[in-house]
């Protein structure tokens, strides 16, 4: 028997972040285009992928928190924000492909104007939540000195606009809408986007590091200067912002494929980076040396009761 007390999330969440994030975006962005515009101009293959990511995104939730079997609960706690998240993702994936199915030719509905505009508007309200929704559930987690407070919320929804939005340019560059093509203006919302991303994270640390709890600040010190700083410096900041902001500026199409690519990878190791930092909690009085009683699965008395 192995006895092994989990204290926060794994890659899987992460992940699922970035999928599922990634995906809301994409559906919030097609969206707004079409609400905008008046027709479909995102591409297919972006429309059919969105839910197909947050598709993923809840399968990896669902492995990460166990019990895959017994996944339906989660549906049954309105009061619980899983609850929300897993039903808002049911909804998502739902509609979004339902949107998707009005680009495929010979769909009854294809022509039904009206049908189409409600739904880019439940994609606008589904695709909003999903990209906001990891940064308020680790907001909420008032035990982890990093993640605590609404900033986390604005983080991961800016990164989720940035994930969205290239992958809808890579989508059109792989298979370009019949519509008319909005590579040229996403990019430019890209580059925006990204330079607002490098102010906000250089702020939300400057704000844990000097303002606020010992906790937070010892957390904040590991992503400026400590064991995280160079994933963060080098990885998130150069590499996953600041360099794509270059490529994409420049204008030729190779530039625009390599600076989307490192702003995905980003938006990635941003999660990753994150999730980690929950390692670093706050512990309720006494719970330390209580963790410390727990059967570590070699006690002689459970060998001996495996044995049996």
């Amino acid at each position: 028997m192995k006895h092994k007390k989990e204290d926060t999330w794994g890659w899987m969440l992460a992940t699922d972040f970035f999928s599922a994030g990634m995906g809301g975006a994409m559906l919030l962005i097609a969206g707004v285009s079409d609400l905008a515009l008046g027709v479909v101009k995102t591409s297919l293959l972006g429309n059919i992928a969105a839910p197909l990511f947050i598709a993923l995104g809840a399968s990896l939730l669902i492995l990460e928190l166990g019990r895959p079997f017994q996944a339906w609960r989660v549906f049954l706690n309105p009061k619980a924000i899983l609850t929300i998240g897993a039903w808002t993702m049911l909804v998502a994936i739902g509609l979004g492909l339902f949107y998707a199915s009005f680009g495929i030719q010979g769909m009854p509905w294809s022509n039904w104007i009206a049908l189409r505009k409600f739904i880019a508007l439940l994609l606008i309200l589904s695709g909003l939540i999903m990209a906001t929704y990891p940064g308020i559930l680790l907001g909420r987690h008032k035990s982890r000195p990093f993640w605590t407070g609404p900033a986390m919320m604005m983080l991961f929804l800016l990164s989720s606009l940035i994930t969205g939005l290239v992958a809808h340019i890579l989508s059109s560059v792989i298979l370009p809408p019949t519509s008319g093509d909005l590579t040229n203006s996403l990019k430019w919302l890209v580059v925006i986007f990204l330079g607002m991303q490098m102010l906000f994270w250089i702020g939300y640390l400057w704000v844990k590091y000097t303002g606020t709890t010992e906790r937070e600040a010892i957390a904040a010190k590991k992503w400026i200067q400590g064991n995280s700083s160079y994933l963060f410096w080098i990885g998130f900041i150069l590499m996953g912002s600041l360099l794509p902001i270059i490529l994409l500026i420049l204008p030729a199409k190779i530039y625009l494929v390599l600076g989307s690519v490192l702003a995905l990878l980003g938006g990635a190791l941003m999660r990753l980076m994150v999730i980690d930092s929950g390692k670093e909690r706050t512990w309720l009085p006494g719970e330390i040396a209580y963790r410390t009683k727990l059967p570590t699965g070699t006690e002689e008395f459970l060998k001996a009761w495996n044995s049996e």
